[in-house]
């Protein structure tokens, strides 16, 4: 949702830059919704009663309880969403609800940064350390903020009730780390939540459930916000141009390179060509510490040459080939072995080279530089080019990234797609690309890709709809996207359908408003005699 779009009366109430500058060093904000508290104890008893007497209702929990509609447009809400993702932002059709039922068992004394203490029975929140994958399939981990997550708590969650944990200063970490490995490191944030509450937080948050010691469940509902316009100018209340070390920074480390690399990207200006530490061009650094990498990448001193050489380096080694998990019977199964934490493609999310992020660093001075490496024969050279690409987000990466829609790979079409969406301007050539990749079947690419069923042409599709959803955001080609969106409404896929009509209604002609009204209209949902006897 967005303000633009539904022509609130009441104004987002924007950040200020101490917000955002502790959003970027911890990797999260705690707002207080300005919405009744009535409504969260509303939404409660909705969320209760849907989930233990009806059906778990997955991506549709919002339909069924739509009272949270009101949380996620509330001023306070939508005005921090809008400072860190921009005006444009787009909620996705992902959302899930988390569950932690009484846990039944002894769990006192379990240190809160314990990685995977025991939940209850039929909790439907992972107890373990980990980072968010992608849903349905992997993207990119993003330095930046392109993805948010929000975590909204209902009710009120004491300690003993097992808030959510975090990482602060996690977030822009490749994976998790052990706690205790790095000094200084991340800190756990433990701490008993208000009713209401509401969780701004970054994609790629180290987060984890905990253990809940009463006798009630707690819920709590994830959403995701998206990012459709790279920054041209600060979306917060901006007061001050120069980077500091926020009050409230979580984290024991500093990391004023990277951070600092961030608030310029937020604000819109073009980075400082510094390329990168000498470590990065010469490959992974294995004895680096997550946030000595982070800096290294950000530091400077190496130009996107020596940066390239670091891609090359990987060619020819099919990193853009998954590493599988396997069955009990020794049979591979559609499931990642992250074991060591593999940088390759992977479908839950993908880490990008070290070089890759220093490359889109070094802002346009890398575009030759990654205009050849796209052209190389390596589908995972080509992948990490791409990416590079859609961080600097410049139009003239276009004509580089359009052949890429043609490959074989559908992991390059995904990537390739993606940065066009990143770049989100200048699209008119990749257009009758992306309607073939939403119109056709690929043979090739059928072949389900993760045990829930998803195969690698459902992303490919859903990214293209995304990257419609960029141009149009981008107030560009409207006239050419209508007919391409409005066939994309009947996709079997009903992620692309819900952006499709997204694209519609910010397109906004009368034809436009007409097909995505009787695609909705068509799947109205009465819910008036739930739970009669004849519930029609």
């Amino acid at each position: 949702m967005t303000a633009e779009r539904l022509g609130h009366a009441s104004a987002p109430a924007l950040l200020d830059d101490e917000a955002v500058r502790t959003f970027i060093a911890n990797g999260f904000l705690r707002l207080e919704p300005d919405v009744p508290a009535a409504l969260h104890a509303e939404v409660d008893a909705a969320l209760r009663q849907a989930c233990e007497h009806e059906a778990w209702y997955g991506n549709n929990i919002l339909a069924r309880v739509p009272q949270m509609h009101a949380v996620l447009d509330c001023p306070v809400v939508r005005g921090a969403v809008t400072a860190l993702a921009g005006a444009g932002y787009y909620l996705h059709p992902h959302c899930a609800v988390h569950t932690s039922t009484p846990a039944n068992m002894d769990t006192h004394g379990i240190d809160p940064a314990a990685d995977g203490p025991p939940m209850g029975k039929g909790s439907r929140a992972g107890s373990g350390w980990h980072q968010d994958a992608q849903s349905p399939l992997s993207r990119a981990r993003h330095h930046v903020p392109r993805y948010l997550i929000g975590f909204y708590f209902p009710h009120e969650t004491p300690l003993p009730m097992g808030p959510t944990r975090m990482q602060a200063g996690s977030h822009l970490f490749a994976n998790p780390v052990a706690l205790g490995a790095e000094r200084p490191g991340p800190a756990v944030v433990f701490e008993a939540v208000p009713a209401g509450s509401f969780f701004l937080v970054h994609f790629d948050m180290v987060h984890a459930g905990f253990p809940n010691r009463t006798d009630h469940t707690r819920y709590m509902v994830k959403f995701v916000f998206v990012r459709t316009r790279r920054p041209a100018a600060p979306s917060w209340r901006s007061a001050s141009r120069e980077w500091s070390r926020p009050a409230e920074c979580r984290p024991a480390f500093d990391l004023p390179a990277t951070w600092g690399h961030i608030w310029r990207w937020m604000r819109g200006e073009q980075p400082p060509c510094r390329g990168a530490d000498a470590a990065v061009a010469q490959g992974q650094d294995a004895d680096a510490s997550e946030p000595a990498r982070l800096e290294r990448i950000y530091a400077g001193g190496v130009a996107p040459a020596a940066l390239a050489d670091a891609l090359l380096a990987c060619a020819g080694r099919d990193k853009h080939q998954r590493c599988l998990a396997q069955g009990p019977e020794g049979v591979p199964i559609a499931r990642d072995d992250t074991r060591g934490y593999p940088r390759r493609w992977n479908e839950r999310a993908v880490v990008m080279e070290d070089a890759a992020y220093a490359l889109a660093a070094c802002g346009e001075a890398a575009l030759a530089t990654l205009h050849g490496l796209a052209a190389h024969d390596d589908p995972w050279v080509r992948i990490n080019a791409a990416f590079a690409l859609g961080e600097i987000g410049a139009s003239a990466s276009v004509p580089a990234l359009v052949p890429l829609l043609d490959s074989r790979h559908q992991q390059v079409v995904r990537q390739a797609l993606d940065a066009l969406g990143a770049i989100g301007v200048g699209l008119a050539p990749a257009l009758p690309r992306i309607a073939r990749l939403l119109a056709e079947r690929n043979g090739d690419w059928q072949e389900e890709q993760v045990l829930r069923g998803w195969t690698g042409e459902d992303q490919v599709r859903l990214n293209a709809a995304l990257a419609l959803l960029a141009s149009v955001a981008a107030n560009e080609n409207h006239a050419a996207i209508e007919p391409i969106a409005a066939a994309a409404l009947g996709d079997k896929n009903g992620y692309v359908s819900a952006v499709a009509t997204e694209v519609l209604i910010r397109i906004g002609t009368l034809s436009a408003q007409r097909a995505a009204l009787r695609f909705l209209a068509e799947r109205r949902w009465d819910d008036t005699l739930r739970g009669r006897a004849k519930p029609y």
